[in-house]
């Protein structure tokens, strides 16, 4: 039903909260976008035309095939081989002859058409991924649900998808979008992106930033209260959405994104500095990766290192295991790029519920305290010898560490102690060069490291903060779990006594303390983290310049003023409070953000 001027005028103006996929303030119509989302009607097949309905899903696959390839070629052309490899997961897919056979295999063995069979293969693929803890593994379910919308609808027929009619300079409203949708509607020069579904590892937010386009995902029923042509605010430095806003509020979010854009070429030409505190304390700010596709972004903010190379993404979309040779080019590749800065390489962090390509795995009712991670590895110690073998001949130069997840016992380290010399042994066997020199670390993110950070730092040569797990574990707290997701954050009282608690252990024994977790990269977090005496800190490479600038406006005086304030706080929320107070009264205005 049309909506009436008075209609339209009246309407209280709405704040949505979603995931801040991709930075940047946008203010326009909004285009609302009606994917496929239906669930085909299942229709009986006759024996005879089981042939029939495989080749119409067969031609279908291909169809799809060749507009994914289309549109790859036209990215890399326009936008470079970078971003169009964002694109490759979808294509892997629909080559990936173990995965379409299930397809073939329900028409048959279930008499049921193609659509139907496609829509219940690739849900329980959609579905599976979901229940995965790694955000990326997640993510990929939405690539999984686009490819299943784009074969059923050239099943049926329909290859007109509701991007035909799209409005240039529009903010684009969708259940989801996939990698193609995303850059098609940049080259119809879309103002913005909010959807339903989707996470900041999700091709739909790798390409809205690697474009530059605002982004605000996982708002979940944003398309149920917005319609065509509706004008509303899109914040993708906060994750909110305004629909139906005032004047008021439209002019200050409008002055809000020039100053925004203003500050953010600012912050982009202060990086070449090195960072200091307002005192003249040197703080060395690193980077997170975890593709070398990054590395162009990486290299753009000039951090001081990379202070965590998480090395799932070799791993992932492959048929089998990254060879030693394949995992050694990309290693020394980053670490090349990096010289002589350090490039800190994190052992493959997977297992439980995730899949690894050419192992084994098993189903367990609870993943989070399973087998992944230095165990997973320990139990698969030829894999764990090759990966460190990969890991060593990157050291060339001397500027790579090793830093192994999920340690929860000194044994393990001294395991894994022992797995490196027999990696170095044997590529002096094979008379491969490799750098012999290394340090190695272990991720602070379990209580019982904690615990035993005097003793365990006796054994390694650093130590690095994951706040992600260690409050996840310290708290019993799921932070994928919605219910209690309000009761995960690192400014839990305890969660500070324990960073301290191993800043302190890693001081004494004489070895550095990084921290590469969210609240490395929490810009309200910051003066805390200086007061405890962090001078390493590694953040997502998006973050870094705001994060330089952050450290730049703080004396250690005012950072240790607030911690004694914070220490004799006993709530969490008390805490947030007093840091957000701190923030919001220096620094809010003078980052253009909005409050």
């Amino acid at each position: 039903m049309a909506k009436s001027k008075g209609d339209i005028e009246t309407r209280a103006e709405v704040i949505l909260k979603g995931i801040a996929a991709s930075p940047g303030i946008v203010v326009g119509p909004c285009y609302l976008c009606s994917h496929l989302n239906w669930q085909p009607e299942p229709q009986v097949v006759d024996p005879a035309n089981i042939p029939t309905q495989i080749e119409r899903f067969r031609e279908s696959v291909e169809r799809t095939h060749r507009e994914l390839q289309k549109t790859y070629r036209t990215t890399r052309e326009q936008f470079g081989q970078e971003l169009a490899e964002v694109l490759e997961m979808q294509v892997a897919l629909l080559e990936d002859q173990f995965f379409l056979k299930e397809v073939e295999d329900m028409i048959a063995a279930n008499k049921v058409d193609a659509a139907y069979a496609t829509f219940v293969v690739f849900r329980k693929k959609k579905e599976y991924f979901l229940k995965m803890s790694n955000d990326y593994f997640r993510d990929r379910a939405f690539d999984i649900q686009a490819l299943k919308e784009m074969i059923i609808r050239n099943i049926a027929g329909s290859a007109q998808s509701c991007l035909e009619d799209f409005t240039p300079g529009s903010i684009i409203i969708a259940d989801n979008l996939s990698p193609n949708d995303t850059v098609a509607l940049h080259q119809k020069k879309v103002l913005g992106v909010a959807t339903n579904a989707g996470g900041k590892m999700s091709h739909t937010a790798i390409v809205a930033r690697s474009l530059g386009v605002p982004a605000v995902l996982g708002l979940k029923n944003i398309t149920e209260r917005v319609q065509t042509g509706d004008v509303i605010i899109l914040d993708g430095n906060s994750g909110k959405v305004i629909l139906n806003p005032s004047d008021r509020t439209r002019e200050q979010y409008e002055t809000q994104q020039e100053k925004f854009l203003e500050i953010q070429q600012i912050l982009l030409e202060e990086c070449a500095q090195e960072t200091y505190s307002k005192d003249g304390r040197r703080i060395f700010l690193h980077a997170n990766i975890e593709f070398e596709e990054e590395m162009p972004h990486l290299l753009s903010v000039k951090p001081d290192g990379i202070g965590l190379f998480r090395t799932e993404g070799l791993f992932l979309n492959q048929q089998e295991m990254p060879s030693e040779d394949q995992q050694a080019e990309i290693y020394s590749r980053v670490a090349e790029q990096m010289h002589p800065k350090p490039v800190v390489i994190r052992t493959l962090d997977i297992g439980g519920d995730k899949i690894v390509p050419g192992i084994a795995t098993i189903s367990e009712d609870n993943p989070f305290l399973g087998w992944r991670a230095i165990r997973f590895w320990l139990d698969h110690q030829a894999g764990f010898v090759m990966q460190l073998k990969a890991i060593l001949r990157a050291n060339i130069h001397g500027n790579v560490q090793i830093l192994l997840p999920m340690v929860s016992s000194l044994g393990e380290v001294l395991q894994s102690k022992q797995l490196l010399e027999e990696a170095k042994r044997l590529l002096k066997k094979e008379g491969k060069p490799f750098g012999e020199e290394i340090d190695l670390g272990i991720m602070i993110e379990i209580p019982s490291v904690v615990i035993l950070a005097d003793i365990l730092a006796r054994e390694v040569d650093f130590f690095s903060i994951g706040t992600n797990d260690l409050v996840q574990y310290t708290l019993a707290v799921d932070r994928g779990n919605e219910k209690v997701a309000k009761l995960y954050s690192h400014f839990h009282p305890a969660i500070l006594r324990m960073v301290k608690t191993t800043l302190d252990a890693g001081k004494y024994a004489g070895i550095p303390v990084n921290m590469c977790g969210e609240m490395a990269g929490d810009p309200q977090a910051i003066p805390l983290l200086l007061a405890m005496g962090f001078e390493h800190l590694s953040a997502s490479h998006m973050t870094v310049p705001h994060i330089k600038r952050i450290i730049r406006e703080l004396s250690l005086p005012e950072c240790e003023e607030l911690y004694q304030a914070v220490k004799s706080l006993e709530l969490t929320e008390d805490i947030i409070s007093c840091v957000e107070q701190f923030y919001r009264e220096r620094f809010t205005s003078m980052l253009g953000e909005t409050q």
